[in-house]
């Protein structure tokens, strides 16, 4: 197996939020709803109403959009309201919201996650892009050619615990770049994504852990990387299935 480690390893105790409460937005806030907390509803957190909001867009099929819920519950301390996607192996589902305006210079993307299950079958999931909806179809950041960030978690060494990685350039799963190591399940984390749309890079930290180097934005063979980010998009699929929750999303220019 080849990966490569980025960031020093820094105990899951250090990078875990401590008790989430509800982000404050700003005027230049080019995302909405990051705390989910005007959302009635499971079925309104999946519609697509007029504007900007958080929807299922793959819209793969009813069952596969019933995953994405709306979460009431206490989880991990955290007794706001979030987004819960729910692992299926066979079903694909997006939780998506397009940007204010179109990125092509810089801006930052925060969230939190608490991972509950990776299902071992591929060993990743909870994804999370920054990327377009360029080709129409399935929705945004459906396919690899729509993606500029490229997050995803993997199962670790040990039992309940997580890994953070990313897919650079043209590298395959194999070639991931390992972010943050042995983090823990069923803990939210806060992740900070600085993203250089121009310079083609972005840099990932986990908590007060030091940000990553450069990575190089996702790219697939025959295609150009994207030169306008429009949506950011968390998802499960039917090869990479996990059960997770994200609050407190916000992204802005920098």
């Amino acid at each position: 197996m080849s990966f490569r480690v980025l960031v020093s390893l820094v105990a899951a105790s250090v990078l875990a939020v401590g008790t989430c409460a509800a982000a404050t937005p700003t005027r230049d806030e080019l995302s909405t709803d990051g705390d989910f907390e005007t959302i009635k509803n499971s079925a309104q957190l999946r519609r697509d109403d007029e504007g900007r909001d958080w929807h299922e867009s793959r819209r793969q099929s009813r069952q596969a959009r019933e995953l994405l819920l709306l979460s009431k519950k206490s989880v991990a301390k955290n007794r706001t309201q979030k987004a819960m996607i729910k692992a299926h192996p066979e079903l694909n589902t997006y939780l998506s919201q397009e940007l204010a305006a179109p990125q092509e210079g810089r801006f930052r993307v925060t969230f939190e996650i608490c991972i509950k299950q990776i299902r071992p079958e591929y060993n990743r999931s909870a994804f999370f892009f920054a990327g377009t909806s360029s080709d129409k179809k399935n929705g945004p950041n459906s396919t690899g050619v729509e993606r500029f960030v490229f997050l995803g978690w993997e199962n670790g060494d040990r039992e309940g615990k997580v890994n953070l990685f990313a897919r650079q350039g043209l590298t395959g799963w194999e070639e991931r770049t390992l972010l943050a190591k042995d983090l823990d399940l069923m803990t939210w984390y806060k992740v900070t994504i600085d993203v250089d749309t121009a310079a083609g890079t972005y840099s990932v930290k986990v908590g007060t852990a030091p940000a990553s180097e450069p990575l190089a934005a996702f790219a697939t063979r025959g295609a150009a990387v994207p030169q306008r980010i429009t949506h950011i998009s968390f998802a499960s699929w039917n090869d990479g299935a996990g059960t997770f929750y994200v609050d407190n999303v916000s992204a802005r220019p920098r």
